[in-house]
């Protein structure tokens, strides 16, 4: 389907988990591209939105605070968007605590996978030097591969090492959905299943998905995304009007390693199924 420009985007990412511009050029993107309502939705970390709730956000945007938090559902890896919510909340800074550990183990193996494969040392270290605040992450390993002259460009260090089904792309053992929801309950936020069909799952199969996640209290699914194409979108409309589920939409935009996607550009949303903004006004 075709993508067009919206005043909003509920699904973005940084340097701060696999984008390749910082929290700080995002803004400024942002505000190039005329959004009034945005999420900065890295994977496992708000420490991106905080660098720009610290650093002020210019008047005419409204930033939503947003994550987006991986799980495990009857064995697939699953993205939940969480938007909204109070980033003070205990429960999901013990959450995001543990996700970060997570994340921090995964790269001390990309580091140790990395020093093998090129036959270097202190790779970890030169990656916390590149994220500063930030937790080390595959773009900051990328930067290392260009600037070590293994690829010329972070979009390449992707394609050839970092990219899903690479040898950079380590696996993770993630919560279940029942245990990520709970832990999200008390923080106010909006639940989101993200990029649906990036699961390649059978109907009768996403179907339960929306049943469990619905009856663990999920709200809304991302329709509206990058490479939905029309009997998808159809199909999901369907699926959300039966259930009375919100939709969002989001570009899914990671900067240079994702082409094929503009922030604040993604397809039409549902014309009569209730908009997932409606709850931040």
């Amino acid at each position: 389907m075709q993508s067009i420009r919206h005043e909003f985007d509920f699904h973005c990412h940084s340097t701060a988990s696999d984008g390749t511009l910082t929290p700080e050029e995002m803004l400024e993107l942002a505000v190039q591209s005329g959004l009034k309502q945005w999420a900065l939705t890295d994977h496992d970390t708000i420490g991106g939105y905080q660098q720009l709730v610290e650093g002020g956000i210019p008047e005419g945007l409204e930033l939503i605070p947003g994550v987006e938090l991986s799980c495990d559902w009857n064995g697939v890896t699953l993205h939940v968007l969480l938007l909204g919510f109070d980033p003070d909340n205990n429960d999901l800074k013990n959450f995001l605590e543990k996700q970060s550990q997570r994340r921090v183990d995964r790269a001390h193996k990309i580091a140790e996978k990395f020093e093998k494969k090129f036959k270097v040392d202190n790779i970890y270290k030169e990656a916390c030097d590149i994220s500063g605040s930030l937790l080390p992450a595959r773009p900051h390993f990328a930067q290392l591969m260009v600037q070590g002259g293994y690829v010329d460009t972070q979009a390449e260090a992707f394609n050839k090492h970092l990219g899903a089904g690479k040898w950079g792309d380590v696996k993770l053992f993630w919560p279940t959905l029942a245990e990520l929801m709970q832990a999200v309950k008390s923080s106010g936020g909006a639940t989101v299943i993200a990029h649906p069909f990036h699961y390649k799952m059978t109907a009768s199969k996403l179907r339960r998905l929306l049943d469990d996640f619905q009856e663990l209290g999920g709200q809304g699914v991302e329709v509206a995304v990058p490479n939905t194409n029309s009997g998808q979108f159809g199909w999901m409309s369907d699926e959300l009007r039966k259930r009375m589920l919100y939709q969002s939409g989001g570009s899914d935009f990671h900067g240079r390693i994702t082409p094929w996607a503009r922030l604040g550009k993604f397809p039409s949303l549902i014309k009569d199924v209730p908009n997932i903004r409606e709850l931040f006004h």
